[in-house]
């Protein structure tokens, strides 16, 4: 491109030039934009169009929003459904959800498909008042999003944000003397709080939730008027104020500092008034504000600065101005403009007569390529200025400030010729460059529609467009993006929002949907199938997730899903794969707490890994739930053993004579013949000492052979017999007790009475000997 046919479209205002590009002809061309309410998200986002009230006749209803990219392409329709009651304003809120505003006061929020997000409803006196307008506006430094409302009682309410669960509106404090609606209105948002500017009977006031006051622009001209629009910058809380007058003061939203006052010289009031880029006289940041009369097809250009300026352009039909941050949109219903200040990059290269380095050097490769012996003298100077460095970073600039791909391309030419003239020259910049202008080219493209300047996407940021990318199902596109500029997590979140979407909207059956998700990731981590399952599970489709959850490669993730579903079976054999006891613990209580005791037995029998969990955490918490453990898994050696851990010397005879009989029963029913025997002789022993407790106070919980021992003791030589009879004591074992009995009691003449009636001399006197 010319630099002759780049400035045709340069207009000075002060010092400061703007240019007016055609981004695109519009799809729609029949939209007669006066007859509907319509609003633009920042950033070449896209735009809503609801049919305005005012503009409807009788029997003309009309219930759907629609939903169109930058370059006037139908994306959706919403239908409202709204009885009775009429759209009062649209706004984008900052995740780009459509915020709707109705004159009940009801707030709904809806996705970019239309889906509907949430509904705010207003108090009766609101409803009862309806509302007459509505202004949608951010919050907590563009975190949020909130809404204030004019009711037609003439009293204002708002919403700090929307987004948050049952917003609740509150009234802020009244107007003196407005019995009539005011001349116009504007919200100033702050950290923590939210004024609303009012004019009313040729007076500002400037009110919060508890306070009016009034308030005296600086330097505003006392003839001016009763002020009949207003408009905020909120990014820095300026403000511009039309009168009645004609005249336009522009300052900060305190209206203590003045920057501007200009007669437009119309004293209709404008059916907009809009800010054009983003004002700041520390950063040189120049800004314009922008006046559109649909009445007279004109609008009207003012720039912001000690010597204001102006330029008239005339329309063929109404326009919309939407604000960027480095400029404004003007739609109409043949095209969409952007208007803006011309970046000091362009300037310094194609500025008439600039002797601006880049300007010599992007002459000096134009020359070059005719081989002509000009591109020498222009290198030369460049060189003795020793600024080629800084010629190829005033190149680099201009392109990426150009929104024309040729101009970009010859831009980069130039920076890539001298390049060559350095010698240690780092690539990174040029390189980074290239790849995000031909992102910025491809994502600008009539079949996407999203034209975004360099200086947008700065602020916006390349993660903030492949949301948008995702929001918009162009997932064909937004992932190879993310893999050409390598983002970190880029392709996670593509593939995490298409696995999704598939799984909400696809008509597949549920293992092609499972089978087309798991052929294009893969096994791998790069997205969270458990996400996507609970997607499924959250549209009716628990078969898909349960799909889905076998390709999940965390356990952690896997598990817990399951158990969303109540598909134990299915989470106690993950857990248990995964070898993670903890996990397991997590299923088992999950189980025992949600299934019936049937269910929860039959569950854990197929799995001994869990029964023998649960068993040694009951056996830590809960002696009771590990005997019924154990009875209803037919474990009865383990209810044995655990009875038998239980029994206690304090116990009462009772019932530890009933706790044996029920080991007894637990061994006979486990085929234990050995310990059951064991276990029967344990409870008649027991019997016998209770029988014999009159006579010796101390024989309980004594063994057999304390028990014959302690009975020769107490010279009941024939208990001591009987006891020897009951249980089979052999002869030389009960002699061998009787006698060591008798020593230890010193009972000298039964000793010598027993020794002759038995033939036990030979080791009668080893037993004595080894005692005394």
């Amino acid at each position: 491109m010319e630099p002759e046919n780049l400035r045709e479209n340069w207009e000075l205002l002060g010092d400061v030039f703007y240019e007016t590009t055609e981004v695109y002809e519009m799809e729609w061309v029949d939209k007669v934009l006066k007859n509907y309410k319509l609003v633009m998200a920042p950033y070449g986002g896209m735009i809503a169009l609801a049919w305005d009230s005012k503009q409807l006749s009788r029997g003309q209803p009309k219930r759907f929003i629609e939903i169109y990219n930058a370059a006037g392409i139908l994306l959706n329709e919403i239908a409202t459904q709204y009885e009775r009651i009429s759209v009062v304003n649209l706004g984008w809120s900052q995740n780009e959800d459509l915020i709707v505003v109705t004159d009940i006061g009801s707030i709904y929020t809806y996705d970019f498909d239309g889906t509907p997000l949430s509904q705010a409803s207003a108090t009766d006196a609101v409803q009862d008042s309806r509302v007459i307008e509505a202004k949608v506006f951010p919050t907590y430094g563009g975190t949020r999003t909130g809404v204030a409302l004019l009711t037609g009682s003439y009293r204002f309410y708002f919403i700090s944000d929307v987004s948050e669960e049952n917003p609740q509106y509150k009234l802020m404090a009244d107007v003196p003397g407005l019995d009539n609606p005011p001349s116009s209105w504007a919200v100033l948002p702050h950290d923590r709080s939210i004024e609303i500017l009012v004019s009313n009977n040729n007076k500002l006031y400037l009110i919060d939730r508890g306070s009016c006051s009034p308030k005296y622009p600086q330097r505003m001209m006392q003839s001016s008027g009763a002020v009949t629009e207003m408009s905020v910058l909120y990014k820095t809380l300026d403000i511009a104020l039309f009168s009645e007058n004609g005249f336009l003061w522009v300052g900060s939203s305190d209206l203590q500092c003045m920057y501007t006052e200009f007669d437009t010289g119309v004293t209709n009031r404008p059916s907009q008034l809009s800010w054009c880029g983003t004002y700041d006289s520390m950063l040189d940041m120049s800004a314009a504000i922008i006046l559109v009369w649909d009445s007279m097809n004109q609008y009207q250009v003012v720039g912001v600065g000690v010597d204001a300026e102006s330029t008239i352009h005339y329309t063929d039909s109404s326009i919309c101005v939407c604000h960027e941050i480095d400029g404004a949109r003007i739609i109409s219903s043949k095209s969409h403009e952007l208007i803006r200040r011309v970046p000091q990059a362009m300037v310094d290269v194609f500025r008439v007569g600039s002797s601006q380095s880049g300007a010599l050097l992007y002459d000096a490769q134009r020359e070059f390529d005719q081989s002509s012996h000009k591109a020498n003298d222009y290198m030369q100077e460049v060189v003795e200025r020793g600024d080629i460095e800084l010629a190829v970073t005033q190149c680099i600039n201009a392109a990426a400030c150009s929104t024309k791909p040729k101009l970009q391309k010859a831009l980069l030419r130039a920076a890539s010729y001298g390049k060559c003239f350095l010698a240690n020259d780092s690539p990174e910049h040029f390189v980074e460059m290239c790849k995000t202008l031909r992102v910025l080219n491809e994502v600008q493209s009539f079949r996407i529609g999203i034209p975004l300047t360099y200086q947008q996407l700065h602020s916006f940021t390349i993660l903030g467009l492949i949301k948008r990318l995702v929001r918009m199902r162009l997932y064909y596109l937004a992932l190879p993006i993310v893999d050409y500029l390598k983002i970190p997590g880029g392709q996670q979140m593509v593939l995490s929002h298409w696995a999704m979407d598939k799984v909400k909207h696809s008509k597949e059956s549920d293992e092609a949907i499972a089978d087309a998700i798991f052929k294009r990731v893969g096994p791998s981590d790069s997205i969270s199938y458990a996400s996507v399952a609970n997607e499924a599970r959250n549209n009716g489709k628990t078969e898909l997730a349960i799909k889905l959850l076998d390709y999940e490669p965390r356990s952690a993730e896997q598990v817990p899903a399951l158990m969303r579903m109540s598909r134990f079976t299915n989470a106690i054999e993950k857990a248990i794969e995964s070898g993670d006891m903890d996990l397991v613990h997590t299923v088992i209580v999950a189980m025992e707490a949600k299934q019936t005791s049937r269910d929860f037995i039959n569950t854990l029998k197929d799995y001994p890994v869990a029964s023998a969990w649960y068993a040694k955490w009951c056996s830590l918490t809960d002696s009771q739930k590990l005997h019924d453990h154990f009875y209803t898994q037919d474990n009865f050696e383990a209810s044995a053993l655990l009875s038998i851990k239980e029994l206690d010397a304090s116990m009462m005879l009772d019932a530890k004579l009933k706790l044996l009989e029920s080991i007894n029963r637990h061994f006979t029913d486990g085929s234990k013949e050995f310990e059951a025997r064991q276990t029967k002789e344990q409870i008649a022993l027991l019997k016998r000492q209770m029988a014999l407790q009159t006579k010796v106070a101390d024989i309980i919980g004594l063994n057999l052979n304390e028990t014959i021992s302690i009975l020769v003791q107490r010279a009941l030589l024939g208990d001591a017999d009987n006891v020897r009879k009951e249980f089979k004591i052999s002869d030389k074992k009960f002699w061998w007790l009787k006698v060591r009995a008798l020593a230890q009691t010193r009972n000298w003449p039964e000793l010598e009475k027993f020794a002759k009636s038995k033939k036990i001399s030979d080791w009668l006197f080893t037993v004595c000997y080894g005692m005394y």
